[in-house]
């Protein structure tokens, strides 16, 4: 099978939040600067940050839950904030801290927690007066840990508590280190924007050095386990996160590099070596991302994320304290501003009743042989691998205080160079008899062959039988000696012919089996090479007999000397058939063609030393009469049934909540204990089973029936029949009655009716233009821009880009967009290569410039230096740069924020400046005069916007306020309210015919927020909408005719829509719209300017990092040739001014202007919407025959007259409910 057909058994892994009650909670935790994750984890224990200092912590039992009291005790570690913490590998008390009071202390947590408050370390390690950056533990040798602070990087053995390495060849902060797996190297991620590989042993420490994320921002580093990548995660010089994976032996190229998004939260990466899965949790995110990592491309396949509380922290818990049995394969600690919550990521399996071996390879344990002084002579030897099978695994190690843990460091004995690597063994294997090796005869040519028959495989397998083994010879006759998880124990062994020859039969069956497999890995050759032919002229040993890899696996060896196996349900042990995985619905067969197929072997457990055959035989499941229960307890397995019995609780914690009916009441782990008949009572139930109450094996029947490509000629039965148990009693029975009273009589009811009011705009659909019709290539963008201005203005006609280039100052170009663009552009097609546009060139940093909307050519530039420049562009656009506007006046004595134009008067200017004061301009006079001046801004004015009829005015400023002013009355506030309360910036917008504001802020752990006032009460917000955690602000546009508003943000890829409504929710979600690329600025366009007959509503031009492209927001329709005129009301004129500036300042009012979008020749919609007919009065009953009625009818008469007499009564109506609806045309599903 080709590689990238193969399925990884770990995509599905979805993560599993419990409940609150199952979280910590009520804990004090603050906002860190370090370079840690404020979080770790052993198999015992957790221990993060404390209180807003960070100088203490808490230190909580792994599996602990529930609120925490503020006087619980603390680790009082440092004196200054805690910047890395890490429990000790092969320790699960021991606990190593670094703080910024430039100390690492080693302290000992006991077996049983803290019970009281604990201040005094096992060691204090001092750093020479610099801050210490990372700690930790040294994967392979015991009592090694690392240390970086400031420029160095420092190895320091805990047994003489001295420091054996130090490297200085950095030249800034170390922000991130990470060991290799095997521990020879180490890598590291520096402030100077390199990263570099280490190995402390060697005579040159620094081994390579390469560039990293350009940006000096936070970064982390992870080693992907034993192989030779490491994977960082920072900035770009745009801000953007990155994700770099690196070849150490190729070091200074990528192998991959994947940009994320923009936000300031640095990513800390997760990974675990064994399933190659990878977290990745972003400091002041609500999202956890999950990642698969591959050798090849797309190197990272992303799995589902985890939406939750905002992250401080986050840490990957030990494989030893996984919960094996609910197929939970990682579980992820996050720290939040609260609470400290268990995120399990459970992989979906049919059941959970086994242990699963293929999800949990063997991993690393809490042994090792190797000490600190070993590795730094240069010894080697990596520690043993554990399994994960509970019955197996050894989950917490406590080895005492420091002193004993030294002194047991300084007795381990040293490993031998010529001893291979110690492996823990989990299964006892039966040692082999030493025969003496067969001289082989020389191979001619004729036996030398280059591939291998497999029936000749086949034949050579079963003419090797393997002779049986005395036992007594090898072992005595009395113990044998095994070694699990570093421990060696003895066995006695059982001499059981009939389990032997069960062995024998188990391991050539086995043997058969792998020599028929074709497998890619490098033991194929083993795997094929079962005969005694020769392969390429070399003789081939048969392999071992394979251990036993499952508890249902039959012919083991380790039925003979473990204890006695508990049955299982639904087991497929066969004796002599070895270990087959049933894969799905895969109906059952006799494993020959002559033998009759019995469901007593599918149903069968292995037999239990000690019982007869009889007892041994007993099916866990079956049941041949119903055991006497309680009343309450049986109405709670009816489907409809309101009685509840308490769940189990590990049942739930599983994720096991939609177990089916089926496997609850037959299920071993449920409080339903059947009565287990013998073999004969079963095949009896079996042959008399009736449909009311069937066994499993009916069942099994019944779906492999159902499953089965044959048609059969009656249908089956259902495999799991829902049928009440109640369902025979009478009719009119008042248990019954009652119960049915109970049941909710449910109804189908119209969309409308259930969840109100859909909009029309549900399903907007946003469509770029066409490639012709994009401006690209455009060079040298600048995103110097302040956060008032949205960097990115335009009309129909051409838009203004901010351009950087030498000289200082400020350039902003001129565009010119091409035909087809928007129905005004009239420019020609440009060449894609590489455009250089035409700039205005201005002496001081361009702050905000506008488009005046009632005259295409004219633009105004604001700058630093408080000028205001007027350019009146050429009919076809700038030919050349130019420096010379056509007038500049002086308009605030400092910078200014805002520039904007009068909605409805012409040459009226607004500016909103550093001196805290909006001035409002006549252009039409030769020296542009200040006429109004609105005061009382305390702090740097954010935004502004004026309402649709020009009269009103509202702002928002960083001190928290919105104010709405109503300049030609006061030049004060009329009213004003608190905003939003962070100071990173905002937006206002009027909504629902200048009757409510819509403003975006953030609030005070800097998530986005959309916040809904009524502009007669400020006094809070209707409505708020918490959107997500990013730096950009959100810019604002609302379209008034359909109350739409679209919301976006400078470095974003989506733009999210709402439709803003009077009545609760006030903020309706829409189809958001999500571009290929991130953008930096968009602006929307007059609605004169719509493809009205393409039901095109708002169209927009979006600026990405070089191109310019029209976008086009639509919504679908079936009759689309109709004009759509629900969709497309009478619109305000935007793009004519309605009076002059002297008008309005005179205080002029004037009715509202408004254009009918219907193009000529199109008809409404409204005028083709069939009226309902009107209902046709009934004839009529005739008179009835007195004497017919008397006169007895022919049954067939009677019945007809019925029938007659119901057709009469009942009203057809032919037309459905969909045929007076809007749908989607069949043309749009087809793009």
């Amino acid at each position: 099978m080709a590689w990238r057909f193969k399925a990884s058994k770990y995509k599905n892994a979805a993560p599993i939040v419990p409940k609150p009650e199952a979280c910590i909670r009520d804990i004090c935790v603050g906002s860190y600067q370090t370079y840690g994750n404020n979080i770790c984890a052993s198999a015992a224990f957790m221990a993060f940050n404390w209180e807003h200092v960070g100088s203490s912590m808490a230190v909580l039992p792994l599996d602990d839950c529930g609120r925490k009291s503020k006087t619980m005790p603390l680790l009082h570690a440092h004196s200054d904030t805690i910047t890395d913490m890490d429990f000790s590998p092969f320790h699960d008390g021991l606990l190593l801290t670094g703080s910024q009071d430039s100390l690492v202390k080693v302290w000992h947590i006991p077996p049983e927690g803290l019970k009281e408050s604990l201040s005094i370390p096992e060691c204090t390690l001092s750093q020479k007066q610099r801050r210490v950056e990372n700690v930790g533990f040294h994967p392979v040798a015991d009592g090694l840990i690392h240390v970086a602070s400031g420029h160095d990087f420092a190895l320091w053995d805990l047994t003489t508590q001295k420091e054996a390495f130090v490297n200085k060849d950095h030249t800034e902060v170390i922000q991130s280190t990470s060991w290799k797996k095997d521990g020879k190297l180490v890598a590291t991620s520096c402030k100077d924007k390199k990263v570099r590989i280490l190995d402390p042993r060697a005579d040159s420490p620094v081994l390579g050095v390469a560039n990293s994320h350009q940006n000096i921002k936070d970064s982390r580093l992870v080693w992907l386990g034993d192989t030779d990548r490491i994977l960082t995660t920072g900035f770009d010089s745009a801000r953007l996160r990155q994700i770099m994976i690196r070849d150490i032996r190729n070091l200074s190229q990528t192998q991959k590099t994947l940009e994320l998004d923009c936000s300031t939260g640095v990513l800390m990466p997760l990974f675990d070596p064994d399933t190659n899965m990878l977290f990745l949790a972003g400091k002041g995110d609500t999202t956890i991302l999950y990642m698969e990592l591959s050798d090849r491309e797309p190197y990272l396949i992303e799995g589902l994320r985890h939406s939750g509380e905002q992250t401080k922290g986050a840490c990957l818990v030990p494989k030893r304290a996984l919960r094996v049995m609910e197929g939970e394969v990682n579980r992820v600690l996050q720290l939040a501003g609260s609470s400290v919550v268990p995120i399990m990521y459970q992989v979906p399996r049919k059941s959970y009743r086994e242990y699963h071996a293929d999800l949990y390879p063997d991993t690393r344990g809490a042994l090792t042989y190797l000490s600190a002084p070993m590795w730094l002579r240069h010894q080697d030897c990596a520690p043993p691998t554990v399994s994960l099978h509970p019955d197996e695994r050894l989950a917490q190690t406590h080895r005492g205080n420091l002193e004993e843990f030294v002194k047991a460091i300084l007795a381990m004995p040293s490993p031998k160079k010529t001893e291979p690597k110690p492996i823990v063994t989990q299964k006892s294997e039966e040692p082999l008899k030493k025969t003496q090796k067969p001289t082989q005869p020389e191979p001619t040519d004729e036996d030398r062959i280059d591939f291998v028959n497999v029936k000749d495989l086949i034949k050579g397998m079963e003419k090797q039988k393997s002779e049986p083994k005395d036992y007594s010879k090898d072992t005595n006759g009395i113990h044998k000696k095994i070694t699990d998880n570093g421990h060696d124990y003895d066995r006695k062994l059982e001499d059981d012919v009939e389990t032997q020859k069960t062995d024998e039969d188990t391991e050539k069956t086995i043997k058969s089996d792998k020599s028929l497999e074709k497998t890619e890995s490098s033991d194929s050759s083993e795997s094929l090479s079962r005969s005694n032919s020769y392969i390429n002229g070399v003789p081939v040993q048969v392999p071992k007999p394979m251990p036993r890899l499952s508890i249902s696996e039959a012919g083991s060896s380790d039925d003979q000397v473990s204890e006695a196996p508990k049955p299982k349900p639904r087991t497929t042990s066969v004796p002599g058939s070895g270990y087959k995985p049933r894969l799905g619905p895969k109906p059952f067969s006799a494993s020959a063609g002559s033998e009759e197929f019995s469901f007593d072997k599918v149903f069968s457990v292995p037999a239990v030393p000690g019982l007869t055959k009889s007892d041994s035989g007993l099916s866990p499941v079956a049941s041949d009469a119903r055991p006497v229960r309680d009343e309450e307890k049986e109405k709670s397995l009816s489907p409809t049934s309101d009685v509840e019995v308490a769940a189990n609780k590990e049942e739930y914690t599983n994720g096991k909540s939609d177990t089916s009916l089926e496997e609850e009441v037959n299920s071993s782990d449920s409080g339903y204990r059947p009565k287990t008949p013998g073999t004969a009572e079963r095949r009896k139930m079996f042959e008399t089973t009736d449909g009311s109450s069937q066994s499993i094996a009916e069942r099994r029947r019944a779906y492999e029936a159902r499953s089965a490509s044959v048609a059969n000629d009656e249908p089956p039965a259902s495999p799991a029949p829902l049928r009440r148990r109640d369902s025979l009693k009478s009719r009119k029975s008042p248990e019954r009655e009652e119960k049915r009273s109970s049941v909710p009589n449910v109804t189908t009811k119209r969309t409308s009716t259930v969840f109100g009011k859909v909009s029309k705009f549900r399903h907007l659909k946003g469509t770029p233009g066409h490639k012709s019709t994009h401006v690209e290539n455009i060079k040298n963008i600048s995103r110097q821009i302040s956060g008032e201005c949205n960097g990115f203005y335009g009309n129909g006609v051409r838009c203004g880009v901010p351009v950087s280039g030498g000289g200082g100052g400020g350039r902003l170009g001129v565009v010119e967009l091409p035909l087809g663009s928007t129905p005004a552009a009239r420019a020609a097609l440009r060449h894609p290569a590489a455009l250089h546009p035409h700039a205005l060139l201005h002496p001081a940093p361009l702050q905000d410039w506008a488009f005046d909307p009632f005259d295409e050519r004219r633009l105004l530039v604001a700058c630093d230096d408080g000028q205001v420049r007027e350019w009146i562009l050429p009919e076809d656009g700038l030919q050349e740069s130019t420096n010379e506007p056509n007038r500049t006046f002086s308009a605030h004595p400092d910078k200014i924020y805002i520039i904007r134009f009068h909605p409805t008067a012409a040459d009226l200017l607004t500016t909103a400046a550093h001196d805290l004061t909006i001035k409002i301009w006549d252009l039409s006079q030769e020296t542009p005069t200040a006429e109004i001046t609105l005061t009382g801004h305390t702090d740097q004015i954010f935004a502004l916007d004026w309402s649709t009829c020009g009269e009103y005015l509202a702002t928002v400023c960083k001190d928290g306020n919105i104010r709405i002013f109503k300049p030609r009355a006061s030049a004060e506030a009329q009213r004003r309210g608190a905003g939003p309360v962070g100071s990173r910036g905002a937006r206002v917008v009027w909504a629902l015919h200048d009757t409510h504001l819509v403003v975006t802020g953030f609030d005070k752990v800097s998530e986005r927020q959309i916040l809904l006032y009524n502009a007669t009460d400020l006094g809070a917000p209707l409505c708020t909408v918490g959107l997500d955690v990013s730096p950009a602000i959100l810019h604002t546009h609302l379209d008034h005719d359909s109350n739409t508003l679209f919301l976006t943000g400078r470095g974003d890829s989506t733009i999210y829509c709402y439709e803003v409504t009077s009545e609760a929710p006030y903020l309706c979600a829409l189809s958001h719209h999500r571009c290929s690329t991130l953008h930096q600025g968009i602006v929307f366009l007059p609605k004169n300017l719509l493809a009205v007959e393409k039901v095109e509503f708002a169209r927009a031009l979006r600026l990405t990092n070089g191109n310019i492209e029209p976008l086009s927001f639509t919504v679908p329709r079936i009759k689309s040739e109709l004009f759509q005129d629900d969709l497309f009301p009478p619109t305000l004129v935007t793009w004519q001014s309605w009076q002059s500036a002297r008008a309005w300042l005179a205080g002029g009012r004037v009715p509202a202007r408004t254009h009918n979008l219907q193009p000529p020749g199109m008809e409404p919609l409204s005028s083709h919407t069939a009226a309902a007919p009107a209902k046709e009065k009934p004839p009529q009953k005739p008179k009835p025959d007195l004497i017919k009625s008397h006169v007895p009818m022919d049954p067939k008469d009677k019945q007809e007259s019925i029938m007659k007499s119901m057709s009469a009564k009942v009203t057809v109506n032919l037309k459905l409910e969909q045929d007076s609806m809007e749908g989607v045309d069949e043309s749009e599903w087809d793009q």
